[in-house]
């Protein structure tokens, strides 16, 4: 896992120097993963108005962080269905932390599941500024209120909207039959297939920077306002 987590980084880090990206817009979603496993739920059943226990097939969450300029991968984790995003993308901060990876002056999206005061601290700690809709029924309390409320002075919603663009990533590792599928059973074979596929994808994107700047191609980026 640390050697993948390693070479994941370093796959970000080639791909930032092709680039010469400083500063820009990063996100942070999820999508479903599909197996090979089934497991009985009790769900209801409303014609009959009662709960009856029935074989579903499992499904895994595969969390990314990227940047959305090039849609550079610097994080990836793969948890359970029933996961939320909230408490992964604090894991997936503090990985970033320890990488070494200059954030600063960047902007990060996300949407109403990562909204919560732990996560807004750290990406103010880490020098970015986050965009983050929060829940409309939370309350600012807690020790973390401040950064909710400093969150949502800055919130911009036209920068907001460039977060759909991850989506492009999910969307490019699904199959024309099946979303995002693994075929592992073990949780620790999971994790690495998660790391392994964002490696994978960044060594592509890497691919396309090098190529482009090669043929002389300008690949520009999104602009954010000073």
């Amino acid at each position: 896992m640390q050697y993948l987590e390693e070479m994941l980084t370093r796959s970000a880090y080639l791909c930032l120097n092709e680039s010469g990206w400083k500063k820009g817009i990063l996100a942070s979603d999820s999508t479903g993963v599909e197996t090979d496993r089934y497991r009985y739920e009790v769900r209801p059943v409303k014609s009959k108005k009662k709960f009856e226990k029935i074989m579903v097939k499992q499904y895994l969450k595969w969390h990314v962080t990227a940047i959305l300029d090039h849609l550079i991968i610097l994080s990836a984790r793969v948890t359970s269905k029933k996961t939320h995003d909230s408490p992964v993308l604090r894991t997936m901060l503090n990985r970033l932390k320890k990488c070494g990876v200059d954030l600063a002056g960047s902007i990060f999206n996300a949407d109403r599941g990562y909204d919560g005061g732990k996560n807004f601290q750290s990406i103010f700690g880490m020098e970015m500024l986050p965009n983050i809709k929060q829940r409309i029924n939370a309350k600012n309390k807690g020790k973390n209120r401040e950064y909710r409320k400093k969150a949502l002075k800055i919130f911009n919603i036209s920068l907001y909207y460039y977060r759909g663009l991850i989506e492009g990533i999910f969307g490019a590792e699904e199959t024309e039959h099946h979303q995002m599928y693994c075929r592992f059973r073990l949780k620790n074979n999971q994790k690495r297939f998660g790391l392994i596929k964002a490696l994978g994808w960044n060594l592509e994107v890497l691919n396309r920077l090098q190529c482009a700047n090669k043929l002389g191609i300008n690949v520009t980026q999104y602009a954010i306002p000073n």
